[in-house]
């Protein structure tokens, strides 16, 4: 079951994602940083191979904000 948590965020006119709190507004962390969003999931045509957007720091291999590489071993 999907939590309206889940879909909170917004993208900005460059295309990057940011969290974004029950009101809309984006979320910042401690630093007053905005915090990104999800990774943007890319399917290659041809192979059906997906990877993620890694522009936002976050894992090219499963998308995740806080991986470690545990995802490739």
């Amino acid at each position: 079951m999907r939590d309206c948590r889940d879909i909170r965020h917004t993208t900005d006119e460059n295309g990057d994602t940011w969290l974004t709190d029950k009101d809309g507004r984006v979320v910042h962390d401690a630093r007053g940083e905005r915090i990104p969003g999800p990774a943007r999931a890319i399917v290659d045509p041809a192979s059906g191979f997906t990877t993620y957007d890694s522009s936002q720091s976050h894992c090219a291999l499963c998308g995740s904000l806080t991986c470690t590489g545990t995802c490739f071993k």
